[in-house]
Order: C-alpha cells, then structure tokens, then sequence
C-alpha cells in the first residue's frame, strides 16, 4: 500500500494502526517535494522517473508497485490541498506522451499496466457544499482515468476519525 496524505502528526497518528504493515507513506511533513516543473523529461529523457532528485523522483514506480494508492487530503473548494495535486502532477510518468480517446475525452496511454492498481482518496472537511462535494468526486473519476486507474473509490467524510473504517476495509 502507498499512502500520500496531508494530515498533521497527531492525526497520522491516529490512522497509523490501521495501516498495512509494509505501508509506504509520504507526507508534506515528513518528505521533501518540489514542484513539478512541466518539463516532461519523465516522458522523454528519463521514461517514467522524475529528473527532480527529491523523495518523490520514483513516484510512478511507488504507485505501481502499491497494489493500493491512497490519498488523504483535506478538501478545500471541492479539490486536493496543493501538496497533494502536487504529488499528483509529479506521478505523469506514470503515462506516455501519446493520446486516446477515452468516453469522448482525449487522454494520456498508459506507460504500464496500471489496471491491478486500486486507487482510494478520502477527502476531509468539516464544512462542505454539495457543489464542493461533487466537484471532488468528478476530480477523483478524472484523475483516475487520466492515470489510467479504472479501479478508484472516492470516501468523503467530516474528520479524519472515521478513516479507519475505511482502511480496515481495504
């Protein structure tokens, strides 16, 4: 399992005894990240690895690798916090430069065989508009078949106590 989350220590805390034994975790606070820089080197130079030498330089290999990609973000205007779209847009080398149509949509082939991948985001607020809300599930579904994961779950739920459910049923 791979969980990218922005949750503070106390609250990781709080999710860590439900996690998977081999668990790798990333977190704003515990790992370094820098911005993608929209070079596309991870198509091109270095096919599928980051050229940005940082903890997230291997991304797509983590997410592969996970069987089960989570991510925990707080919700904020029905979208990922920025820390999490970043990591997001660090993970295209996931997929080739080349194009499909997918439902009408033009979209990304994927570099590998991402459909044994399960891919779970939990979003988190305590104030959320049904607008919010629906704007973060049609983020997630996109996403999803932007990174050619056709198996996603999307859970919204008001704090991060309730989370453990969910990670126990993964």
């Amino acid at each position: 399992m791979l969980l990218i989350h922005d949750l503070d220590q106390d609250d990781e805390k709080k999710i860590t005894p439900f996690l998977q034994p081999d668990t790798k975790i990333f977190s704003k606070k515990t790992n370094n990240i820098r911005g993608c820089l929209g070079c596309f080197k991870c198509w091109t130079k270095t096919p599928g690895k980051c050229i940005i030498k940082d903890s997230y330089t291997e991304m797509p290999k983590y997410i592969l690798r996970s069987g089960t990609f989570v991510i925990i973000t707080r919700i904020k205007y029905g979208c990922y916090t920025s820390y999490i779209k970043n990591v997001i847009d660090r993970s295209i080398g996931i997929l080739l430069p080349f194009f499909r149509y997918v439902n009408g949509e033009m979209h990304h082939i994927p570099r590998y065989n991402n459909e044994s991948i399960k891919l779970v985001v939990i979003g988190y607020s305590e104030d959320i508009t049904d607008n919010e809300r629906q704007t973060f599930k049609d983020l997630v579904k996109g996403n999803s078949i932007n990174l050619c994961i056709p198996n996603y779950e999307t859970h919204i739920i008001k704090n991060i106590s309730e989370v453990k459910s969910i990670l126990e049923n993964l």
